[in-house]
């Protein structure tokens, strides 16, 4: 499964117009499902009986940049033809996402798979210019705050979240400030997960 994952978000990046930068971001998780499914990256088991064990493997991704990839990736795929298996491939991918959200933030899972929908209102070169802004800032909370944040975070990726804050109107209580996120690609500060 992970290998085909892989070539689908090549063929994917490469074949859709949506997506601008051929070597951006978006190649990241192809990368991480790559050196998973080569045991280059964690290895487990799970076991759902004594006899029925299979061996896992991960990655470890920050959910910003994976829940925009994934948007991305379905937004992308508007733009280009596509089989069954593509479609497959990326319901199945959606849908371990979404399940993995809601058992992580099951309260406030459904608001940020809304917002993952919503990232293809956003041009694809808009998304990559605010992507790593929005990483250290999440990366900077302390870890119990993280996942709490997220939703908040996933609205800041609209493309209106700028002329609302200026303006002051449509933003609801709690949303983070523009000057939060330091513009400029810059190094990630070290972090644990």
């Amino acid at each position: 499964m992970l290998d085909r994952l892989h070539t689908f978000i090549h063929h994917v990046v490469e074949e859709s117009g949506y997506i601008e930068d051929k070597e951006g971001f978006v190649l990241g998780l192809a990368y991480d499902v790559r050196k998973a499914f080569q045991g280059q990256r964690s290895q487990d088991y799970r076991a759902h009986s004594e006899d029925d064990r299979c061996r896992i493997y991960g990655v470890e991704v920050l959910w910003p940049v994976l829940l925009v990839q994934i948007g991305v990736l379905r937004q992308a795929m508007a733009f280009m033809p596509t089989n069954k298996l593509d479609q497959a491939l990326m319901f199945e991918l959606e849908y371990v996402v979404e399940s993995a959200l809601r058992t992580a933030i099951p309260v406030t899972a459904d608001e940020v798979i809304h917002r993952i929908g919503c990232i293809g209102s956003a041009s694809y070169m808009h998304l990559d210019s605010v992507l790593d802004s929005r990483c250290r800032y999440f990366i900077e909370l302390p870890a119990k705050q993280r996942l709490k944040t997220l939703p908040k975070l996933m609205e800041t990726f609209d493309p209106m979240y700028g002329f609302w804050a200026d303006a002051g109107s449509g933003m609801r209580p709690g949303i983070i400030p523009p000057d939060a996120f330091v513009d400029g690609r810059q190094e990630w500060p070290d972090f644990k997960w």
